[in-house]
């Protein structure tokens, strides 16, 4: 059996089964933007004695935490009900965002839909442990999202703009954020914004993308579509065609 449906304009989800294991293909962007739509299509799978779900992410094109907490509490509420979640053909975007925010302890991870169907052991992906780092190390290391593609330098007007959008919702972001991991960034971000240096605007910028690699944000719409637009003003390169 074969269906699909579409969570969000940047995502597009798939589905099929067989043999009581649902494969769930997941095609796009999967971050803070998609993560309420995705989160209810997804437990809309799991039910009592038929919760075993393999979710494919090769065609995960972008990855940020808020994204990555869907699957794990999805994940959470299969072992609930007597079943699992399985990430497979897990591409180097998510890959890079699962180590750098440690839940790839959270979700057993396979090279194929096949493997992680049949639970292979010999076909699991292990994955070696990074090397020790500092707190500040972590906290200012460049953005996971940001590796792969060649760094475009922002355009600097979109780039402003995309700043003031953000600052201009300040709020919003605290009370997503009532851990205030983004604060230092947001600040950074107004400092930058209120000098001539485009240079420290652009770094201020990305270290708040940075931070939406590390941390999963409660969602909000007015954070989501900021966070969006900012993140495709500094990486134009990650953009898709409509799906």
């Amino acid at each position: 059996m074969n269906s699909g449906t579409t969570s969000h304009p940047s995502l597009s989800l798939s589905i099929r089964a067989s043999e009581g294991i649902t494969v769930a293909e997941l095609v796009g962007e999967l971050d803070i933007a998609c993560a309420p739509a995705l989160r209810e299509e997804l437990l809309s799978l799991l039910r009592r004695g038929s919760s075993r779900l393999v979710i494919d992410l090769s065609k995960v094109s972008f990855c940020d935490a808020s994204g990555l907490a869907v699957l794990v509490n999805t994940g959470r509420r299969a072992r609930l009900l007597g079943g699992f979640v399985r990430l497979a053909s897990v591409s180097p975007q998510v890959d890079q965002v699962l180590q750098m925010t440690g839940l790839q302890r959270n979700l057993a991870s396979f090279a194929s839909a096949q493997a992680a169907a049949t639970g292979s052991r010999a076909a699991h992906r292990a994955k070696p442990k990074p090397a020790a780092t500092s707190r500040a190390a972590r906290e200012h290391r460049v953005p996971a999202v940001l590796t792969g593609p060649p760094r475009v330098p922002a355009d600097t007007g979109e780039l402003r703009e995309a700043v003031g959008a953000v600052l201009v919702r300040a709020d919003a972001w605290h009370d997503a954020d009532p851990s205030r991991r983004f604060t230092p960034a947001l600040r950074a971000m107004a400092r930058a914004r209120d000098g001539t240096d485009d240079t420290a605007l652009d770094t201020a910028a990305r270290s708040l993308l940075a931070a939406l690699a590390r941390h999963p944000l409660a969602h909000s719409p007015e954070v989501a579509a900021t966070a969006t637009r900012l993140r495709r003003v500094l990486t134009p390169a990650v953009r898709l065609s409509p799906i």
